[in-house]
């Protein structure tokens, strides 16, 4: 129950990173990698990135082994995990417990990318109720019912247009 807010993070803003034999290209958009941070600003600690493996090369990065973690495959195909289970664009993939995520990119790509693109995301738990309806997420329904009024009165603010298309 905080105040809306909004955070413009253009491409400049984006921390970029390689991993150490330049086969993968880590755009860091929230949360930490390693010792690198990304300029997103969250209230829970969350990681927000996007990765480029090059094609039959493998990313593989060390993970707080209390956070969550999943991938959402953006395009192309690979293989994921300690047991290399197949991804494809449009899977949503959780990985089991650990302290490193691995991924793999097939040497054939069909996307228009010659690359596998993901989002890695995860985060530490945070343990509370969910209860969700639409784009709405809150712990309670009376609270869904809340934010619904709140949204439809405009009570949970605007985006200026300066920060929708740049100054």
């Amino acid at each position: 129950m905080t105040p809306p807010r909004y955070q413009s993070i253009s491409a400049d803003k984006v921390l970029l990173l390689a991993s150490s034999d330049g086969t993968a290209i880590i755009r860091l958009i929230a949360g930490s990698l390693g010792s690198f941070q990304g300029p997103g600003v969250t209230w829970t600690p969350i990681t927000v990135a996007h990765v480029s493996v090059t094609a039959n090369a493998q990313f593989r990065t060390t993970w707080p082994a209390s956070y969550n973690a999943m991938a959402y495959i953006l395009a192309g195909q690979g293989r994921v995990g300690a047991d290399d289970a197949p991804v494809a664009e449009g899977d949503g993939i959780v990985f089991g417990p650990g302290d490193t995520v691995r991924i793999r990119a097939n040497a054939q790509q069909d996307a228009p990318t010659p690359r596998l693109e993901l989002l890695l995301l995860g985060g530490e738990p945070i343990r509370e109720p969910i209860f969700s309806y639409g784009p709405f997420v809150m712990n309670t329904r009376s609270e869904i019912l809340q934010a619904i009024e709140d949204f439809q009165s405009g009570r949970m603010g605007h985006i200026p247009a300066s920060q929708l298309f740049g100054d």
